[in-house]
């Protein structure tokens, strides 16, 4: 998957959903394309934009009560590990490794957590009746 684009299979039908994703498949276009010279800072750039949109994720589940927040919470904890262990590498000279982290493992896993996770989180907030105001995307 090397969209920039959210492709409509992957809308969850909430707007403020699928404007996050947009958000963090245009950031991974970004850096995938990012020269070698800027590749480390603008990765880094692109963890900090993870961190933000899974804890406006983690506020909706928080504001809904649902029952899945832990296992959801998790996979963001684990995510965001992993990304921090490769910045490290990066920040040692391995572009290497970044590089197929952005190009290959993210893209597969953001597939993934779209279609499971955050279609939970979407039918919840489908089922809750709220498509808009509480749930609106800050970014």
């Amino acid at each position: 998957m090397h969209h920039t684009t959210l492709p409509s299979a992957l809308e969850s039908g909430v707007p403020a959903i699928d404007t996050l994703h947009e958000n963090f498949l245009a950031a991974l276009g970004g850096l995938s394309s990012a020269p070698d010279t800027d590749f480390a800072d603008r990765y880094q750039d692109f963890v900090r934009q993870a961190e933000v949109a899974f804890r406006i994720e983690e506020d909706w589940m928080e504001q809904l009560d649902l029952p899945v927040i832990k296992s959801h919470r998790e996979q963001h904890a684990r995510v965001l590990g992993a990304l921090h262990h490769v910045h490290s590498r990066i920040q040692d000279g391995d572009l290497a490794i970044g590089r197929e982290v952005v190009k290959r493992l993210l893209p597969r896993w953001f597939v993934l957590h779209i279609s499971t996770m955050d279609a939970a989180l979407a039918s919840a907030i489908l089922g809750a009746g709220r498509r808009s105001a509480v749930f609106s995307c800050p970014l």
